[in-house]
């Protein structure tokens, strides 16, 4: 059996969590070995009884393999933490989900990536800034990471599209179940994009609900560099992603507001607290080490090389595994447009011209 259709199987067992299935499948040695370990194997491993039992049930009822099927034929991408697809931002998280339901297409996480978060009801100021932000940090290169709630969510993702760019909604329901509803039409903009996509840890046929939304917001952090609050008040729901940004290592930056704004209060709190002031897209691509933004025509991944950058950090900004980066970077080599400076650093080669 297939990692991932082992994996699929198990993430349908309710109560064994993704830190229980990463333990298990580091234990036995492949998550194909977890689903066909007998109980006693289970219970020596510490799985309490009752999920031992329902493991064997699911085993003998259920078919990952034709569960995988029936997805792919929907059109949903089931992406495992087995897959290299795998976001690499995401992995890395405390608690990273088992899996991820896709549709669309994950390459825009190979870009620069940040999320844009606010009040479901900004005020016109928030509204502009938003626009602002979202359109030029698209046009820089930088793929828009949001939850598709109304009013700055929906913002960012219809302002990164028409500056040509990517984008990524977060869902707190199942990919197949837009959230809210009244997003439908953006949903299918997002999927007629190439590089932007559906994405969510919940299992298709979930439906949206409050307990979930936290879960969603975690997974908008932990897919991006860096999370900008645009306008938010001192109890709005971007506040959860604030702190699931904090558990991650994020940045967190803040768009300055009014002091006579309730709607900015949370912003200008978080700004007496550490986060980052943002005032424009300069403000962020400067912070996260892209001092010289490149032409919108030029290659955003010789862009993070204008001095000399570790494998790591090419990890961190482009949300992809140092295999495939090593890949990469050897063939850039061969092709004279970057240079191994060694102990892990690369530098792009200038052209004269």
């Amino acid at each position: 059996m297939q990692e991932n259709i082992a994996l699929l199987g198990l993430v349908r067992i309710e109560g064994l969590g993704p830190l229980r299935i990463a333990r298990l499948v580091e234990g036995f040695g492949s998550a194909s070995a977890v689903w066909h370990a007998d109980r006693h194997a289970l219970i020596a491993a510490g799985v309490p009884a009752h999920l031992t039992a329902e493991l064997h049930r699911q085993r003998h009822q259920s078919d990952p393999q034709h569960e995988y099927d029936r997805l792919w034929n929907a059109g949903i991408q089931v992406v495992t933490t087995a897959d290299p697809h795998y976001p690499g931002l995401l992995k890395h998280i405390p608690g990273a989900p088992t899996i991820v339901f896709v549709r669309g297409s994950l390459s825009g996480l190979q870009r620069p990536t940040v999320s844009i978060v606010g009040t479901r009801a900004p005020t016109p100021y928030g509204a502009e800034v938003t626009r602002q932000f979202a359109g030029d940090l698209a046009a820089k290169g930088f793929t828009i990471v949001s939850g598709l709630a109304l009013g700055i969510d929906t913002i960012a993702h219809q302002e990164s599209l028409a500056a040509g760019g990517a984008t990524v909604a977060v869902l707190p329901s199942g990919v197949d179940l837009i959230y809210p509803e009244r997003n439908r039409t953006l949903a299918t903009t997002i999927l007629a994009q190439t590089h932007s996509a559906l994405v969510s840890e919940f299992y298709p046929g979930t439906r949206a609900s409050p307990p979930l939304f936290p879960a969603r917001n975690r997974l908008i952090s932990g897919l991006s560099s860096a999370v900008i609050v645009v306008e938010a008040g001192t109890t709005s729901g971007a506040l959860i992603t604030v702190k699931a940004a904090l558990d991650q290592g994020r940045d967190v930056m803040a768009v300055p507001g009014s002091i006579y704004s309730p709607k900015s209060a949370g912003c200008n709190a978080l700004l007496t607290q550490g986060a980052v002031p943002v005032r424009n897209a300069d403000d962020v691509a400067a912070y996260l080490g892209f001092g010289t933004v490149p032409p919108p025509d030029e290659d955003p991944f010789l862009a993070l090389l204008q001095t000399a950058t570790h494998i790591d950090e090419l990890c961190r900004l482009t949300n992809r595994g140092s295999a495939d980066l090593l890949g990469d970077l050897l063939m850039r080599e061969l092709r004279g447009e970057v240079r191994d400076e060694g102990h892990g650093y690369y530098v792009r080669i200038r052209t004269r011209t």
